[in-house]
């Protein structure tokens, strides 16, 4: 038993943590870099990943970014913090190198401290100050991002950059990164909240308030995780779901001079189960798919996987969606 949580602990060890010439390159600017250096810091070889071995590595194709969801891990941590320990050894199957592959942690990795989370300006100037380093240190053109979760919020509007108001604060991440973004693989990201937040006293959670979840009630006087999971197609004109999700929908009320058109990647694909318990049967949100980023250019509903599979059963596909711009084995199918 010993000598397999060795083995098991050696596997996870061998990704992770940066390496010593990534955050060599960190520390060149570390008021900038505070955010994944932090990580690195505190999380261990669980909470960070990427970087070149050698000074002299070469890089030859888009870095990737793996943003994790609310409670999760860069990398394999618990149970139900996998991180991206099965994408990160599927992706070096695939002909990438650990200076091709990075991602940190944020938040905490107790899933019973889930519905206390939600999105904050640190994360999301952390995360794109993240995108940025990664850019310089790697002199690429464009990145690759895969998300999951929460992390489709968080990456969606740390690419999308410009002023964010949440909660009493205000951040400003800049111009817009899209131009620098070849794809974004959005997997089970609720980009239009959670019916699972209509649940009795779930409603004042972080997690489900304006800086989270919330689906809001569709003007409706019985707003319950039932109704919200029915197909309602008049509800799909009333915005009146958590404010911070309106803005990177564009759907706010400051986004006068948002370009709607504009995506966030050159590729944008949404990926998602329609048995996700955590999302609801068929990811109906008031008639909405939840998962559905806008203006995607693919999008693929599994069958049979909870929010984690999602993520850790869907490698082939992160991959080639990633590489090839298609899914696994060419089956580009879409969901409107």
């Amino acid at each position: 038993l010993l000598m397999t949580v060795a083995a098991a602990a050696a596997a996870t060890s061998q990704h992770g943590p940066f390496t010593d010439d990534f955050v060599e390159f960190l520390r060149k600017n570390e008021d900038r870099n505070e955010y994944a250096l932090s990580a690195f810091k505190e999380y261990s070889s669980t909470g960070t990943f990427g970087g070149r071995a050698t000074k002299d590595h070469k890089i030859t194709r888009h870095p990737v970014v793996f943003v994790h969801g609310n409670s999760d891990s860069a990398l394999h941590y618990a149970d139900l913090a996998s991180g991206w320990t099965k994408s990160v050894e599927h992706f070096k199957h695939g002909g990438y190198s650990g200076a091709e592959l990075y991602g940190l942690t944020y938040g905490s990795r107790d899933i019973n401290l889930s519905l206390q989370s939600s999105i904050t300006c640190r994360n999301l100037l952390g995360l794109r100050r993240f995108l940025e380093a990664i850019l310089e240190y790697t002199q690429m053109e464009k990145l690759g991002i895969v998300a999951h979760s929460m992390g489709v919020t968080l990456a969606r509007k740390a690419i999308k950059g410009g002023v964010v108001h949440i909660s009493g604060e205000s951040c400003d991440l800049g111009d817009s990164l899209a131009d620098s973004i070849d794809a974004l693989v959005a997997i089970s990201g609720a980009n239009y909240g959670m019916c699972m937040c209509l649940m009795a006293g779930l409603d004042a959670t972080p997690a489900c308030g304006q800086a989270g979840y919330g689906p809001g009630a569709c003007a409706s006087h019985n707003a319950t995780m039932e109704a919200c999971m029915v197909h309602t197609d008049e509800c799909k004109v009333i915005a009146d779901y958590a404010g911070v999700l309106r803005a990177v929908n564009d759907e706010g009320d400051n986004d006068e001079d948002e370009d709607d058109d504009e995506k966030e990647a050159d590729f944008v694909a949404s990926l998602w189960s329609n048995d996700d318990p955590i999302l609801g049967k068929n990811n109906l949100v008031w008639g909405r798919k939840t998962s559905m980023v806008p203006g995607s250019h693919l999008s693929h509903a599994y069958a049979d996987l909870d929010h984690f599979q999602s993520k850790d059963k869907t490698v082939r596909d992160q991959l080639a969606l990633v590489s090839k711009h298609a899914m696994h084995g060419g089956r580009a199918k879409r969901h409107h």
